[in-house]
């Protein structure tokens, strides 16, 4: 402006684009429903300023290519080819519609000061743009180490649980489905890309689609109950806990379901409960531990005997009160002995409740799934002696 004089129409075209248009571009950006589409908007509406300014600058040749390079990178960046050429366009139609308006005057030639100017921009743009590209690139290989990391760590978690976890894409089709699911369905049920409601009885198939919506639109872990029809036998009634993962622009990238069969529990607590009712009434101390060595049960008979009632016990490492005896890690020991044979029997020290050491005699044997997995160790504990203080220590 400074080299060929200002007038009227580039005063206006420079208040439109300092002052007005920037507010007018973040405004739409802010209330627009969908902020992508209001970004590429704003790109257009870029170009076509950019045009109407070389029309008004004589179509001078380093301004027009500095600003052709500057709405050619951004919509190629934002949105690929298909917006590159979008923006070129724009650009064009800019140039014309200012060109038909104002008569269309070619001066290509432009200063020293003006033609320096313009190179360093352009430069100082490219280089910028390169080093963002860069570190975006480094950000995006950091994030897939860390999620290739994430990943086999979740299937590792995954395929050794009992639940039913399965990760569908936004659409509630499949991606991942748990090894667990083949206890209950044919493979093809739950194969990638296969719609989840499929599984789920017609009568809750309404409440599982509006379980799904509450899902895509929450930021928050959703749970229900449903029915879902396995391949053989009866209906199964599962606990469903949902959870989505969204990105950091906040796009819904899967969601992450993690189903429990409340039939399986039900049956499971009233053995339980069989179980201790039988226990209780037996003169032997009993003791049920699962397969990671949590105490789960202990009946009357081993209370007498240790003084630990089942609200002290239940819960805690079938180590716990063995610390700084010599049999501290008696249930590792157990654990890898009875992996080869059936049975455990042998000795060792616990401490009691009341801080006196007792030597007992235990026969350990291991439920195992249809696995062969150890699920649980029974324990048929028998007191032996009272162990002197000078020798517990």
């Amino acid at each position: 402006m400074a080299e060929r004089g200002p007038d009227v129409r580039t005063a206006i075209l420079a208040v439109l684009t300092l002052l007005a248009y920037p507010h007018l571009a973040y405004l739409h950006a802010r209330i627009a429903v969908d902020s992508k589409r209001a970004e590429f908007r704003n790109l257009a509406a870029d170009a076509l300023m950019m045009g109407m300014w070389m029309a008004q600058l004589d179509f001078a040749l380093w301004p027009s290519c500095g600003a052709l390079l500057a709405i050619s990178l951004d919509n190629a960046v934002c949105g690929g080819g298909k917006r590159f050429l979008s923006g070129l366009l724009w650009y064009v139609a800019g140039a014309a519609i200012w060109g038909a308006l104002d008569g269309y005057r070619f001066q290509l030639a432009t200063g020293t000061l003006v033609t320096a100017l313009c190179y360093l921009g352009i430069v100082a743009y490219g280089v910028s743009l390169g080093l963002f590209l860069h570190e975006q690139n480094s950000r995006l290989v950091r994030t897939r180490s860390v999620l290739r990391s994430s990943e086999a760590q979740f299937r590792f978690i995954a395929e050794h649980a009992g639940d039913l976890v399965v990760v569908l894409d936004p659409r509630g089709r499949f991606r991942y489905a748990s090894p667990s699911h083949a206890a209950y369905f044919v493979p093809g049920a739950y194969a990638e890309g296969r719609d989840w409601i499929d599984l789920v009885h017609p009568h809750d198939r309404e409440r599982a689609r509006t379980f799904l919506s509450v899902l895509l639109g929450s930021g928050q872990s959703e749970r229900v109950k449903l029915h879902v029809i396995p391949s053989k036998g009866e209906l199964l009634l599962i606990e469903c806990d949902g959870n989505p993962v969204r990105d950091d622009a906040g796009e819904l990238q899967m969601i992450v379901l993690v189903s429990r069969s409340l039939s399986a529990r039900a049956r499971a607590e009233v053995d339980l409960r069989l179980a201790a009712r039988a226990y209780d009434r037996l003169a032997d101390a009993i003791l049920i531990c699962d397969g990671a060595g949590r105490i789960e049960f202990v009946n009357q008979a081993y209370t007498q005997l240790t003084g630990y009632a089942p609200g002290d016990v239940v819960g805690r490492a079938v180590d716990a009160s063995r610390v700084g005896l010599s049999s501290e890690r008696l249930f590792t020991e157990i654990l890898g002995s009875i992996s080869q044979e059936e049975t455990w029997q042998g000795k060792y020290m616990e401490r009691c409740k009341d801080g006196r050491v007792m030597l007992l005699s235990a026969c350990v044997f291991p439920l195992r799934d249809e696995h062969g997995t150890v699920v649980h160790t029974v324990w048929t504990v028998h007191g032996e002696a009272k162990v002197p203080d000078m020798q517990a220590a």
